[in-house]
């Protein structure tokens, strides 16, 4: 139903003034097809508000069948239901199977004289035998009208081997390649220009920037080969990667190559003047490479339409923040590629008036047509689409445009070096430059502005953050229910994604899940305005997480962890502080002893009471001993 072609004929039929009804019915059963034509049919009957006559049906492949299905079982009952049938890509019968068409256009063969059938099939299409059917034709009763689309196949698309030049490998002519002619100096400016047109072609094809955007391609290719299967972008880049790799098997510089080496040499020219003949390419030699060029031409043309087509998905992918840095990269390689391969479309351009030109001459001198039912077009732009024929005219306006913007640098260079400057009535006369020109400057070696632009940068970005986080806060106080609560979380989370917050992204995500059970609550007749209140406060910090968070923030279980640790941390600390009391005092006690006992063997008394004082303090000092050791840890 959305094929182009449909699409494009549906719009076609409404701009004429036609009503068209277009419906989708999958599956191979042309009996489920028929019916669901007829509840189409019925649906259009049944309606009353509008009467709809002169009614044509019509389908695509398979439907062109159902259509003639049921045209036929209308035509039966009353006559003139059906105005018309039109069948697109009337599928006569399967690929390589010719011996089915008579049951295929069975229901054809019984439509009345008053149906008339109108048929657009494709010459290449591989399910319709054009001698078969013109048999069928001549066995019809109805009026039938047949359209014949050049090069379609059976999706009625035309294939890119449309023309003689349009091929991969052209024929080579089974002729000489060189052939003798009079030589002057006319022809030797010819071969000159020639040899310089061609060897601008082959520059851009074997350049070393143009094989590293096709190693990036091919590098893409293989990378995103299984991540981005079905990726419309990865198709499109898989199309271009398709018309690369036809370029490159069609050895079209080989191709200029021999012709370079066919053409005399500029030493060899100079001895061809003054004999007046030489050996120059022949005829036939020239009309192949004419054929060739033209064929790459077109495949240039379409790979400039690729190249566009996949820069236009990219970039729509970007505006939905979809894998910006690899689409950054995709980008850039297209466009470096459409560029090139339009500096290759206009010097094949180029070099395809040169050849025309010289193979008048050379057909003049020895006449030998290798194309006899054809004729090569007189300009490239007669085979390319409208937007591609006008790069190749406006690339002469660019290059006059450079000459003569480089001619009036010159002459301020003059003017500057001569001190003299261009003044009118006292005024400094400004030239106005073209941005699309390179204008050469003095260049200043000792200013970054690399870290200026990063801080504006980091200014602008920091600015355009508060602002959002501030709207999003006045929408949050002005919600009074959970339900508009939780709008304006899904928007906050979606752009906290985009701005890659992942803290906050994070808290908004878990607030979002208490939000939709409050507002399951809500919504069953609970009052949760005070539940609503510290919600509110919970998001506001969530936005712009600075502090510690609220109780009502963190988990229960994250609430226990960290409440056991800090019980554990106050009985360790109070315990440390009764231990080391203890030892305090007993420290004390036994300096009080050591004292005491000093004073008593000073005082002279005898050696008994000293010995009996002595291995008591020693008992009363590994008693303390033990007792602060126990004391320390705790028992």
């Amino acid at each position: 139903m959305n094929a182009p072609h449909l699409v494009s004929l549906a719009h076609a039929l409404a701009s004429s003034g036609f009503l068209c009804l277009r419906f989708t019915c999958k599956g191979p059963n042309l009996a489920h097809r028929a019916k669901a034509y007829r509840a189409v049919w019925d649906y259009m009957k049944s309606l009353e508000r509008f009467h709809i006559e002169h009614i044509f049906i019509g389908g695509r492949s398979l439907g062109s069948r159902a259509a003639a299905a049921l045209a036929r079982q209308l035509s039966d009952g009353a006559e003139g239901a059906v105005q018309g049938v039109i069948c697109l890509s009337f599928p006569l019968h399967p690929p390589g199977q010719t011996h089915a068409h008579r049951q295929r256009s069975e229901d054809l063969r019984a439509l009345p004289e008053h149906v008339p059938v109108l048929f657009v099939s494709g010459t290449e299409d591989n399910m319709c035998d054009r001698v078969l059917f013109d048999r069928m034709l001549t066995e019809l009763k109805a009026p039938t009208e047949v359209f014949w689309l050049q090069g379609g196949s059976h999706g009625l698309k035309r294939s890119m081997a449309g023309g003689p030049w349009n091929r991969v490998n052209v024929a080579r002519p089974g002729a000489v390649s060189s052939v003798r002619i009079r030589f002057s100096s006319a022809t030797d400016r010819n071969v000159a220009a020639l040899l310089v047109k061609n060897n601008n072609v082959l520059k851009l094809i074997r350049s070393e920037i143009l094989q590293t955007e096709v190693r990036l391609l091919y590098e893409l290719q293989y990378v995103l080969n299984n991540s981005f299967r079905g990726n419309k972008t990865l198709k499109g880049l898989e199309r271009v990667e398709q018309c690369i790799n036809r370029l490159k098997a069609m050895k079209l510089d080989e191709a200029l190559e021999e012709l370079t080496d066919l053409c005399p040499n500029r030493i060899q020219r100079g001895v061809s003047i003054r004999t007046g003949e030489c050996d120059v390419p022949s005829q036939p030699t020239l009309e192949w490479l004419c054929l060739k060029v033209l064929g790459a031409a077109q495949l240039m043309s379409c790979t400039l339409s690729r190249c566009s087509r996949a820069f236009t998905l990219s970039k729509q992918q970007m505006k939905w923040d979809e894998f910006i840095i690899l689409n950054m990269v995709i980008t850039s390689m297209l466009s470096r590629l459409w560029v090139i391969f339009r500096g290759v479309l206009v010097s094949l351009s180029a070099l395809y008036q040169q050849l025309l030109e010289f193979l008048g001459e050379v057909a003049q001198g020895h006449p030998m047509p290798f194309l006899t039912d054809f004729s090569l077009p007189a300009d490239m732009a007669q085979l390319l689409g409208p937007s591609h024929a006008a790069l190749l005219s406006k690339q002469a306006k660019y290059g006059s445009h450079a000459k003569d913007h480089k001619g009036k640098q010159q002459q301020q260079q003059q003017q500057k070096s001569s001190g003299v400057g261009v003044t009118k009535s006292g005024q400094t006369r400004r030239v106005k430059e073209d941005l699309g020109v390179a204008v050469e400057r003095a260049i200043v070696h000792d200013t970054d502005m690399k870290p200026f632009l990063k801080a504006f940068r980091n200014l602008t970005e920091g600015t355009h953050k508060a602002d959002e986080k501030q709207t999003f806060k006045k929408q949050a106080r002005e919600a009074t229910s959970f339900t508009d609560m939780a709008a304006h979380l899904e928007e906050m989370i979606v752009w906290c994604k985009s701005q890659r917050m992942e803290k906050e992204k994070r808290l908004l995500t878990f607030l979002r899940l208490k939000c939709h059970r409050m507002a399951c609550l809500e919504a069953a007749g609970y009052n949760v305005r005070r539940k609503l209140q510290s919600f509110r406060r919970e998001l506001l910090w969530a936005a712009s997480p600075q502090g510690s968070a609220p109780k009502t923030c963190r988990s229960s279980a994250a609430l226990r962890r960290n409440a056991r640790p800090r019980r554990l941390f106050q009985s360790l600390r109070s315990r440390f502080r009764v231990s080391t009391a203890k030892t305090g005092l007993q420290k004390k006690r036994l300096k009080t002893q050591r004292r005491w006992m000093s004073e008593l063997s000073e005082d002279g008394q005898s050696t008994q009471t000293i010995h009996e004082a002595t291995p008591q303090t020693i008992d009363f000092d590994d008693h303390d001993d033990i007792d602060d050791i126990f004391a320390s840890v705790g028992v």
